[in-house]
């Protein structure tokens, strides 16, 4: 579960090293996958959803990968209407990831009689989720996106905070 909550830390959270017009993610997607990753492979035995999520998260990381190398290489891409497609694919594909860890949370639930706090890590993700859509949604109206932007980062931020809630729940369960 630690791989887990330090995967989606990476990914959540950016830090970006501008040098001569390129910027560097210091903490890369791409490695936040690698760990989501692992973290499954370490709980494939504890819920039926945590293999499913793996072909996913493997994806990302290689498409994550892809795009970190191309910002190193060729700084900042403009893809267009392509890269804007991508980029929601990836943000959709994202979301179905996460969706399958904290289903895989209510499975370890289920199976070992705990409460890990998977209802509350679901109502704080549906909220990040419907604002990440209208952010992109909305993007024409640029006051209405930024609001949308502003809801997600909190929610990302409390989803980040429930998350380490459960992985200390379930570390005490696992006895990790």
């Amino acid at each position: 579960m630690d791989k887990l909550f330090f995967g989606f830390l990476l990914i959540f959270v950016n830090f970006n090293l501008n040098l001569n017009g390129h910027t560097l993610n210091i903490f890369p997607d791409w490695a936040g996958y690698c760990l989501i990753y692992a973290g499954l492979n370490d709980l494939t035995e504890e819920g039926e959803h945590f293999p499913l999520a793996k072909p996913w998260c493997l994806g990302m990381a290689v498409y994550t990968g892809v795009l970190w190398l191309l910002e190193i290489f060729m700084g900042d891409t403009k893809l267009g209407i392509i890269g804007w497609v991508l980029g929601l694919a990836a943000t959709l594909v994202s979301f179905y990831v996460s969706y399958l860890v904290i289903q895989g949370i209510a499975d370890i639930e289920r199976n070992r009689g705990v409460s890990l706090g998977q209802d509350g890590l679901m109502k704080v993700w549906k909220l990040y989720v419907i604002c990440a859509l209208a952010a992109q949604a909305l993007v024409i109206l640029a006051p209405l996106a930024l609001i949308c932007l502003i809801v997600a980062f909190v929610a990302a931020v409390i989803f980040l905070i429930r998350f380490n809630s459960t992985r200390r729940a379930y570390n005490l369960i696992a006895g990790a």
